[in-house]
């Protein structure tokens, strides 16, 4: 993947701009084209903020919590997961889970304003990815933000789901069957949900090979998290119907030897930055992420 420094090309003006985004493609060394978009700040670059969104979504749906911590001064860079948004991939599968660790990583490098500290921040699946990058690489970044791990799931799958799926992982392991989510399960305000930009990006299905191998790295995630070496602030509402809160909350003991921060929003739903009191959400993101640059 190249190495070019993303920020040094916003400062140039070298990136495409939409809206509120700059955006540019960052290519994964398999030849994946990854689509990567960074919201610039007036002045300074106090911090750098390397965004992972859920499954099945895009990086497009986070502008308004980029412009949150823009005000900060904070530089976010979200890219589009391969198979979602509009990186290349087939949708809602991968053929290895490593690649999306492998990608995580490669954008990563293209990250470098003078002096500035990364964080990383991932949502959902992005969170599980944040975790297990964390635990595989021990990059060098400042902290780490995740907001309603897939740790484990708040629900069981139905049965007739899952006895196909486990045929396809063996016979046809790229069979792709709907994850079931719906704007209900995401938050209590729907209105903010559908205003978000380019809905036409967002996908409804995992294939077989990619929903055990998710599974499977959430118990990873949960038995090697005394492998994070770096202050984490976690996040979930207890209102969350996709992913398990309690979960989170394990994680969050006996986690690492660094800091580690807990945060549970009563009533709040899976995602934690689009339900009712997102204000409160992203307002605790950017103080934690302030106490760590003193």
């Amino acid at each position: 993947m190249t190495n070019e420094n993303l920020s040094g090309r916003l400062r140039e003006g070298g990136l495409r701009t939409n809206v509120e985004w700059a955006e540019t493609e960052v290519r994964a060394k398999d030849g994946a084209v990854l689509q990567v978009r960074v919201a610039g700040v007036v002045g300074v670059v106090r911090a750098e903020i390397l965004l992972t969104h859920g499954l099945g979504e895009h990086a497009g749906r986070y502008g308004h919590v980029a412009r949150a911590l823009g005000q900060r001064g904070f530089q976010v860079t979200a890219y589009d997961l391969r198979g979602h948004g509009r990186s290349s991939g087939r949708r809602g599968d991968v053929l290895r889970y490593g690649e999306l660790l492998d990608d995580l990583h490669g954008v990563r490098a293209t990250l470098g304003s003078p002096g500035a500290p990364v964080f990383l921040f991932g949502h959902s699946l992005g969170g599980q990815l944040t975790l297990r990058y964390l635990q595989r690489d021990r990059p060098e970044v400042a902290g780490a933000i995740v907001a309603s791990p897939w740790l484990r799931l708040a629900f069981a799958p139905p049965r007739w789901t899952l006895t196909l799926a486990r045929a396809a992982l063996r016979w046809a392991p790229g069979w792709r069957f709907p994850t079931g989510a719906n704007l209900e399960k995401l938050t209590r305000d729907p209105a903010h949900v559908l205003a978000l930009p380019e809905a036409h990006l967002m996908s409804h299905r995992i294939s077989a090979r990619m929903f055990f191998a998710v599974v499977a790295e959430g118990e990873r995630a949960l038995a090697e998290r005394a492998r994070i070496g770096v202050p984490l602030l976690l996040l979930h509402g207890d209102a969350d119907p996709v992913t398990h809160w309690r979960s989170t909350e394990a994680f969050a003991r006996e986690c690492g030897p660094a800091e580690t921060t807990l945060k549970i929003y009563p009533g709040v739903r899976h995602e934690t930055h689009n339900d009712l009191g997102r204000e409160q959400v992203l307002r605790d993101v950017g103080d934690w992420i302030e106490a760590r640059l003193g």
